[in-house]
């Protein structure tokens, strides 16, 4: 398993720990097992500013190039990453660590994220012009894809010679763009790591997306989800336990539409995955997540799974 750091278990709140300052990093120490650089871009309507950290591992790059490991909320990702982790993945088919994160002191810029990370909605056929939820406009997932696609991965093809093979890790509401671009450009990356994916968002629109998506163009791709289940503390409900409409008027909550999710992808030639961490809330999850993504990532190729419940499932 990567690294010796313990899953943390916070708070289950929707951005836990966002406005945790972020020392030094693994990006900002010596290692001998990888070497770091940052980038600085910005969104082309200059309201997002991003801090691209790209890790480059110091084995010999493998005849195709070494695969790549794409992992939003970049700046909580590095804060979250131990010199452990790199040794291990240098040990093994080490991918080139691509940190998206954003030029702030903290783990997460919450506005900036929000805009970035959520889908466009459409209800009674007309597209929302500003989706708002909890203060914060959403719906800019599809202008992030393309900032990724146009400026993020022509920089990192520039500075080491990757692969085909890209996964792309989210948690939180980095889970529900992770889901959002495998529906809407499933050829993006050939490997997904989802974890506890925010599919509650604007009453369930992620659902909307994924009843409308054709499941065969899922085939061969490996997609990984994960769920923490331990129950949420406080008096109001946890997100993840909001109803969601589906269309044939089922209700389900977040975690049962990512089930779904899971089984049907499976059903489709996905190598689809999807696990419960009943000792882990939704900030535990994220080094969970990020752990296993670091795993997947480093598979010399995409490997099948079925669908899995671990009742006393350990992350160490």
């Amino acid at each position: 398993m990567p690294g010796a750091a313990p899953a943390q278990e916070g708070s289950n709140s929707v951005q836990p720990r966002s406005e945790d300052l972020v020392g030094e990093t693994v990006a900002d120490r010596p290692s001998a097992y990888y070497r770091f650089e940052t980038h600085a871009l910005e969104s082309i309507d200059g309201k997002r500013h991003y801090r691209i950290q790209i890790g480059i591992p110091r084995t010999h790059a493998p005849a195709g190039g070494y695969p790549a490991l794409y992992m939003l909320d970049g700046n909580a990702a590095l804060d979250t990453l131990g010199d452990p982790d790199l040794e291990w993945l240098s040990r093994r088919n080490p991918p080139v660590l691509v940190a998206i994160g954003y030029d702030v002191p903290t783990r997460n810029d919450v506005v900036a994220r929000a805009y970035d990370y959520t889908p466009p909605v459409v209800e009674n056929g007309r597209p929302v012009a500003q989706p708002v939820v909890r203060g914060r406009p959403g719906g800019g997932a599809d202008r992030f894809l393309a900032f990724i696609e146009t400026r993020i991965k022509p920089l990192v093809r520039a500075r080491a010679r990757v692969s085909g093979e890209e996964s792309l890790w989210g948690h939180s509401y980095g889970g529900l763009f992770t889901l959002h671009t495998l529906f809407t450009r499933p050829e993006s990356f050939s490997r997904y790591v989802v974890g506890d994916p925010s599919v509650w968002w604007y009453d369930g629109a992620l659902m909307r997306e994924w009843e409308a998506f054709d499941k065969p163009r899922a085939t061969g791709k490996r997609v990984a989800i994960l769920v923490g289940t331990k129950p949420h503390e406080g008096g109001r409900p946890a997100p993840a336990a909001l109803p969601i409409q589906t269309v044939d008027g089922r209700t389900l909550d977040s975690r049962s539409a990512a089930r779904e999710m899971a089984a049907g992808l499976l059903e489709n030639a996905a190598q689809a995955t999807y696990e419960t961490f009943p000792e882990q809330g939704h900030g535990g999850m994220l080094r969970v997540s990020l752990e296993r993504a670091l795993q997947i990532a480093a598979e010399p190729k995409a490997q099948g799974l079925i669908i899995t419940h671990h009742p006393n499932h350990s992350s160490q």
